[in-house]
């Protein structure tokens, strides 16, 4: 085992002695069997009804906002319940860049409801993948993470093979709309194990969606034909 292996276990080991009894957001007794106190979770903002094609906020009522009816994305469903801002923001970028793993199933538990309430469920969870070199760096893939307690809420395989990226992209934060779609073209490849017909992509955020937009369609063309985008936070536009 690595050095930095047995590190990530031992913190793993302490963040699951330890979490249970305080608040992850201010250190108090939360309460109960949560992670956060109901101060902290109510700084959890969830998107005010959400499109369920692009997740933005939606200023009609309906399913479908205007601008998606007139130019719908690749994918047939997105569910990316939380906002991009605040307490949501700080604690997906310690998951991110920190390893504050505990913080997937914190995060989930905030925006399990609507992947609960979603049907059909897709056959199998697909996490976005990180290059080889990055997944070495870093140690874990945060979407996989994600992915791996939304399979044991909802009984969804996560197939974490099925799709790879090959090759190692800059990372897209900083980059423009321009700049994110040009950095992930043709960054993925798609090998399952069997033929699926119903997926959800998994990520952390979805910002401009350039991502898992190259990856719906690589997915459709490999004969997918039913793809859900599945988030925990969704960024405004601009």
């Amino acid at each position: 085992m690595s050095g930095r292996r047995l590190h990530r276990g031992i913190v793993r080991i302490l963040e699951y002695l330890l979490a249970p009894g305080v608040c992850l957001g201010c250190g108090c007794d939360p309460g109960g069997h949560h992670s956060l106190c109901a101060s902290c979770r109510e700084l959890i903002k969830r998107v005010p009804n959400p499109c369920g094609y692009c997740g933005q906020p939606n200023p009609l009522t309906g399913l479908i906002c205007p601008a998606c009816r007139l130019n719908p994305p690749r994918w047939q469903k997105i569910i990316a319940p939380l906002q991009y801002r605040g307490l949501t923001r700080d604690y997906l970028l310690q998951l991110k860049y920190s390893e504050a793993l505990y913080l997937a199933k914190s995060l989930c538990q905030q925006a399990i409801d609507p992947f609960r309430q979603n049907w059909p469920r897709p056959e199998v969870l697909l996490p976005v993948p990180l290059h080889r070199a990055r997944l070495l760096e870093r140690g874990y893939n945060q979407a996989g993470e994600i992915a791996q307690v939304l399979s044991a809420e909802l009984g969804i395989p996560v197939d974490r093979r099925a799709l790879t990226r090959q090759r190692n992209t800059p990372v897209q934060s900083g980059l423009s709309a321009g700049q994110r779609v040009a950095n992930v073209h043709q960054a993925f490849a798609y090998a399952p194990r069997r033929d699926y017909r119903h997926v959800a992509v998994i990520d952390d955020i979805v910002t401009t969606g350039s991502t898992v937009t190259e990856i719906t369609g690589l997915l459709h063309r490999e004969g997918v034909e039913f793809v859900e985008v599945w988030a925990l936070a969704r960024a405004y536009r601009r």
